[in-house]
């Protein structure tokens, strides 16, 4: 086992840690689309990847959401 299933073991488990870009496509080359986030409301991949990675999260913590969401949401 290396950092790369290390990685899928946390995600799997609800454990996210921020990662470098290299790391992002690395992991992503092995398990595609393992480190993607999705929107809660329209389920579109956000084009983030997590909260300590610009994540879109309304006051109340709802989210991840795309930008097209995160703007209806908060007008």
């Amino acid at each position: 086992m290396d950092w790369i299933d290390k990685v899928r073991d946390e995600r799997s488990a609800d454990i996210i840690r921020p990662l470098y870009q290299s790391e992002h496509h690395a992991v992503n080359s092995r398990y595609p689309g393992l480190t993607l986030e999705y929107c809660c409301e329209c389920g579109e991949p956000t084009g983030n990847a997590g909260k300590g990675e610009d994540s879109n999260y309304t006051e109340d913590d709802e989210g991840p959401f795309c930008w097209d969401c995160f703007e209806e949401k908060e007008v």
